[in-house]
């Protein structure tokens, strides 16, 4: 069942309870006013002044009490008609209808033949031989009655006007709105990924669902343009391995190089695209490990050795190249060993690729609050603003038509980002162009073991060619 069928049924249920009660409170209020005024005629009856005053047949009001001001008295003659003893003051001409009825023990509603009251309560007693009629106008309940009635449906109304209103408003920014999100969103289910939801008025449930719902929906077509993308990169990575591998195996099976050296060159670029196609496939393992899995054993780490070995890798690499260390004697973070080394190669080597011989890299390691942050900076030509959002993407070059001898596969980066997100790290790039570049990850700091003299004694560490 829907919601705006619940709420259908809720207001339906409201209205019916509201009139049961009205209606109870005005059988209720009635039968008071009525039970009162039969009191006051029981009494009466019980007056032993009833009698008496019926006994002498007086017309004269002044004679009668003033608790008997608003009674009738009567006396029913034999042919059926009353003969009247006494009249209410304010109604003196009333006389209620007696016609058919002999006698009434108890009292009860009739109409009246004359005078300003339509109906009285009346009740007969036998005195001296007669029977007397006791009566009392019921003009007064039923007027209280009557008022009632219409204050019971003015609020009615206007308790019904508030809550129209309220479902009104309700309905127009709560119910249609979810209504057109749920086609939306059945539409997009459907296949139609470009439908977005409408914006609402800020500040309502339904701004916020809309705004959570367009960003759910970016966020899945961002995720699945990714996914087409990633699949289309890794389809071209490995088809140039693929494709070479096949024209020197059928150059081979149709007997090219028969020489042993044009064999033994056929061999080594076959041995070359399969490892470069062993390494794609790796990397792309690893991310998948990472993505699935994460790093779940890790420890208490000294990253100052570790990137000391990187520095040392690097010299070995390059031997001509200014590579300058900077970091404290001792800092620890919270991480797995293996990944630390993993990531700032990989930043390391990235640097080397992209940078000319005579260009300086920079590895910094400093503790940053309760980050130890480790940066790998070079005095290269910098990377363009537009390619910043995408260096860590899967694939993503920011020269497109670089060299694969050059450049890597397009996914060391990507691994980086991997890792720190198993880290619960974080990681960036800060570039201008023409004026170098700066990579650098951050790692949970750890508040224990030998950190505490991480920002002490700190040394330099330079190595130049």
């Amino acid at each position: 069942m829907s919601l705006a069928r619940r709420l259908t049924l809720a207001l339906i249920a409201l209205t019916l309870t509201m009139l049961a009660a009205g209606s109870a409170v005005v059988v209720i209020q009635r039968h008071y006013l009525v039970q009162q005024l039969d009191t006051r005629l029981s009494q009466l009856a019980q007056n032993p002044m009833v009698p008496l005053l019926l006994s002498q047949r007086s017309r004269q009001v002044s004679r009668f009490p003033a608790a008997f001001a608003d009674i009738y008295l009567g006396i029913r003659n034999a042919d059926g008609t009353l003969t009247t003893i006494q009249a209410p003051t304010d109604d003196p001409s009333v006389v209620p209808n007696m016609d058919g009825v002999q006698s009434l023990p108890v009292p009860s509603d009739r109409p009246t033949t004359a005078g300003v009251a339509s109906e009285m309560r009346v009740m007969t007693i036998e005195s001296f031989g007669a029977t007397a009629v006791i009566a009392i106008s019921a003009q007064n309940a039923r007027d209280a009655t009557t008022r009632l009635i219409l204050a019971l449906a003015a609020a009615g109304v206007i308790i019904g006007l508030v809550v129209g209103s309220v479902v009104w408003w309700v309905h127009r920014l709560g119910l249609a709105p979810i209504a057109r999100m749920t086609e939306a969103a059945d539409a997009i289910a459907a296949g139609a990924t470009d439908r977005r939801v409408e914006a609402y008025r800020p500040g309502t449930e339904a701004a916020r669902l809309s705004q959570a719902l367009n960003t759910m929906i970016d966020a899945i077509q961002a995720t699945e343009d990714r996914m087409r993308r990633f699949v289309a990169d890794a389809s071209h990575e490995l088809r140039t391995p693929l494709t070479t591998l096949r024209g020197y195996s059928a150059l081979y099976s149709c007997d090219g190089p028969v020489d042993t050296d044009g064999a033994h060159d056929a061999m080594r670029r076959i041995n070359d695209e399969a490892r470069r196609m062993a390494g794609i496939v790796e990397a792309l393992l690893d991310l998948n490990d990472l993505d699935e899995h994460g790093i779940a054993d890790r420890e208490l780490v000294d990253v100052v050795p570790l990137v000391a070995a990187v520095a040392d890798d690097l010299h070995v690499i390059q031997p001509e190249r200014c590579i300058r260390v900077e970091m404290p004697s001792s800092i620890c973070a919270t991480a797995v060993s293996d990944r630390v080394v993993q990531a700032v190669l990989s930043l390391a080597t990235n640097a080397l690729r992209h940078t000319p011989s005579d260009a300086t890299i920079t590895i910094r390691v400093i503790g940053l609050g309760a980050s130890v942050r480790i940066s790998v900076d070079d005095t290269g030509p910098g990377i363009a603003p537009e390619h910043l959002p995408h260096l860590f993407d899967r694939f993503y070059r920011a020269d497109s038509g670089r060299a694969r001898t050059r450049g890597g596969n397009g996914l060391g980066l990507a691994i980086v980002a991997a890792i720190m997100h198993a880290h619960n790290g974080s990681y960036g790039v800060d570039a201008l162009s023409g004026r170098g570049s700066s990579f650098w990850i951050e790692f949970p700091r750890s508040t224990t073991g030998i950190d505490g003299v991480a920002h002490h004694g700190r040394s330099k560490r330079t190595r130049s060619g």
